[in-house]
């Protein structure tokens, strides 16, 4: 007897802002002189949780940005923009890469533009963020865990 194959589904339940900062540290006409780029960090980490509704996941997109020009910070710019992931249907082992790679690049494009309008709106000119190659972060993750397991 065959096993019936179940739908495979991967929906936004929602997503939204969890939390914002913009702190302008130093304006933009304090450095404007000097015609130096800025150095800008940018961290990004992902955190999931199993939500209480049945097949529905938190993800959670953090976005740590620092601009400095030599030793002067800036603007410091933090982002947690969060989704609701209606997942099921999917082979256990494939979870992890959904929600640590799919979910967060479905994310990033929102956040990407809450990013630059806060950078704008904080007097400097928009940041845009280079694409983000979730694969690669989610890889170098679990050769982080791996290194500490042994």
């Amino acid at each position: 007897m065959a096993e019936e194959q179940q739908e495979q589904v991967l929906g936004v339940v929602a997503q939204y802002t969890k939390d914002l900062s913009f702190e302008n540290i130093n304006p933009i006409s304090q450095i404007a002189a000097s015609n130096e780029q800025p150095n800008i960090d940018v961290q990004l980490k992902v955190n999931t949780n199993k939500a209480k509704q049945k097949d529905v996941y938190n993800v959670e997109l953090i976005t740590e940005i620092t601009a400095k020009v030599k030793d002067t910070t800036l603007f410091v710019a933090q982002l947690n923009y969060c989704g609701e992931f209606l997942i099921k249907g999917f082979d256990e082992e494939l979870m992890n890469p959904i929600l640590y790679i799919e979910c967060p690049r479905l994310l990033f494009p929102f956040a990407r533009n809450i990013i630059a309008n806060a950078v704008n709106e904080g007097g400097f000119p928009p940041l845009f963020l280079a694409p983000v190659d979730f694969a690669g972060l989610y890889q170098q993750q679990m050769e982080a865990n791996n290194q500490v397991k042994q």
